[in-house]
């Protein structure tokens, strides 16, 4: 994760907060000049889903910390939201977390003269990641990674339906 120092400062600060309340934070991004933004991406620890609740628990602890140790000189607004589906790897350690698991990635120096790539991750060792592609088996050094994302797969979208429809309740028909 590419940060500036400003936002380098801000993660540093919050991280062991974050940790503390169960949570992660996946990316912290200052953005805009005149209305200044600064948008904080969390998932929990455990894995389960990020909640309205959780965003909200996290902003107020993550509010107050900034408020205390008064980083941001300027006035900015706070977003705190859910790192999605579809969740940035931003860390190392996030290629052991998701092991298994489809992503799409870009380098920054092309490999075969290809720079972008989708498959399963399979392993982390000494960072150097391997990544199981249509074609085969590819090693990829993770400092040639420039961004990672997890990929929501149909398979995926077919569980969030079934356990939606096993939550609706049934509505009873009106017909007498």
């Amino acid at each position: 994760m590419i940060l500036s120092s400003l936002e380098q400062k801000i993660y540093d600060v919050l991280e062991p907060v974050a940790k503390s309340i169960g949570y992660e934070i996946v990316k912290v991004m200052m953005q805009g000049s005149n209305r200044k933004v600064l948008d904080i991406a969390i998932d929990k620890l455990d894995g389960a889903s990020v909640t309205i609740r959780d965003c909200k628990t996290a902003s107020n602890n993550f509010s107050a910390t900034l408020d205390v140790e008064d980083i941001i000189s300027d006035r900015y607004y706070l977003e705190v939201g859910s790192a999605g589906v579809e969740r940035p790897l931003v860390k190392l350690a996030d290629f052991d977390r998701f092991l298994g698991r489809e992503i799409t990635l870009k380098t920054h120096k092309a490999i075969d003269d290809v720079k972008k790539f989708q498959g399963t991750i399979e392993s982390n060792k000494d960072g150097v990641i391997e990544l199981k592609i249509k074609e085969g088996l590819i090693s990829l050094e993770y400092s040639n990674i420039k961004s990672a994302n997890l990929v929501f797969t149909e398979e995926m979208f077919r569980k969030v339906l079934k356990k939606e429809a096993a939550q609706e309740p049934e509505i009873e028909s009106e017909d007498k």
